[in-house]
């Protein structure tokens, strides 16, 4: 935005400078004016086309930046989840495991305690 407002007051000035210092009538001058102050114009509306276009690009690229690490943060959560539930499974397995060694010892010791009392 400096730049336009740089290129506007310097249009500004530079009109005022062809005002004192014409050696054209009123009329040539006013006519001069008005071309200068239309290719400012012109030259303004320009620069406000190219920033609205970079900008449009800018936001395009950001939507598909974010798109794209929104994907991936799926991906990567989907990924952890698979592994929390793949570890579930694991942990599950070791407790029917641990409470079969558990029950099998169980049955032992009571298998000895039932014949230590037949042998009493």
């Amino acid at each position: 935005m400096r730049n336009a407002e740089g290129f506007v007051v310097g249009i500004l000035v530079g009109a005022v400078g062809a005002l004192l210092l014409a050696p054209a009538s009123g009329a040539e001058t006013r006519q001069e004016l008005r071309k200068a102050m239309d290719k400012g114009r012109e030259r303004f509306y320009n620069l406000e086309s190219l920033a609205e276009e970079r900008i449009a690009v800018l936001i395009d690229e950001i939507q598909e930046k974010t798109a794209r690490l929104m994907d991936a943060g799926g991906d990567l959560m989907e990924s952890k989840r698979e592994d929390l539930l793949e570890a579930i499974q694991v942990a599950k397995r070791a407790l029917a495991d641990e409470r079969d060694i558990l029950t099998r010892s169980t049955r032992a010791r009571r298998e000895v305690l039932l014949e230590e009392e037949e042998n009493i």
